[in-house]
Formats: C-alpha cells, structure tokens, sequence
C-alpha cells in the first residue's frame, strides 16, 4: 500500500534529520504528520546547539503538527493499558489510529500494535 498520509515517529524523523536517505524517500511526497509529543521530544533534545535546535525547529514546521484530541487521550489510555507502553508511545501510536494514517518508526516495540495500526518499520 502506498500511503499519501503518514504519521513519523520521532525516532524517524531523528533518523532523518542525521541524513539517513531511506526516511527522506519514504516521506517524500507525503502528508506528513507528528504529534506534538514528536515535536516536544525533537526541540527538547539536551544535545542541540542552539543553530541546531533552530534548523530542527524550521523543519518540522512542515510538518502537520497534531495536537491530542479527546479522542487521542481516550486511545492513548487503552493503549497504556492493553499494552503496557510509555505515555509518550502511547500518544503517539493514538495519533496515528486516530487519523486512521500508517505509523513510520524503527521502534520494534511498536510491532506489539499490528492489529491497531499499519506499521511502517525502518
């Protein structure tokens, strides 16, 4: 399936923006969307520079930034429990099914969640 929608995780677009050429390819032409936890997580990052931290920030603005909706809280909470995963996965495994979009990671972890959402693993 090729999706004209997708939600990145933040590992993802970590591995994007360090030049990994898979990441831009698949991206590439698409609706990309990110959580703000990815956009929290990504500027919030102790190891920037302050240019770097200012180049991250210009980029992800062309990005679809989601903020958590009700909807996303009540997912992310189901998740949690059936799961067992962290708040910020949680969210942002939520956000995806929520927009019914793939989820682009390399976080294996996120295979325990096939049956919620279509995966897209790097």
């Amino acid at each position: 399936m090729t999706a004209e929608r997708l939600l990145a995780d933040t590992n993802a677009l970590v591995h994007q923006l360090g030049g990994d050429p898979r990441v831009g390819e698949l991206l590439k032409g698409k609706k990309v969307h990110i959580s703000f936890v990815t956009q929290i997580e990504l500027l919030s990052w102790a190891g920037y520079t302050a240019k770097e931290r200012a180049v991250v920030a210009e980029q992800i603005q062309e990005f679809i930034i989601m903020d958590a909706s009700e909807r996303v809280k009540m997912i992310a909470i189901d998740l949690r429990i059936k799961y067992k995963l962290k708040l910020a996965d949680a969210l942002i495994a939520a956000t995806a099914i929520s927009l019914n979009i793939p989820l682009v990671t390399q976080d294996k972890h996120f295979n325990r969640l096939k049956e919620e959402v279509e995966l897209y693993m790097l």
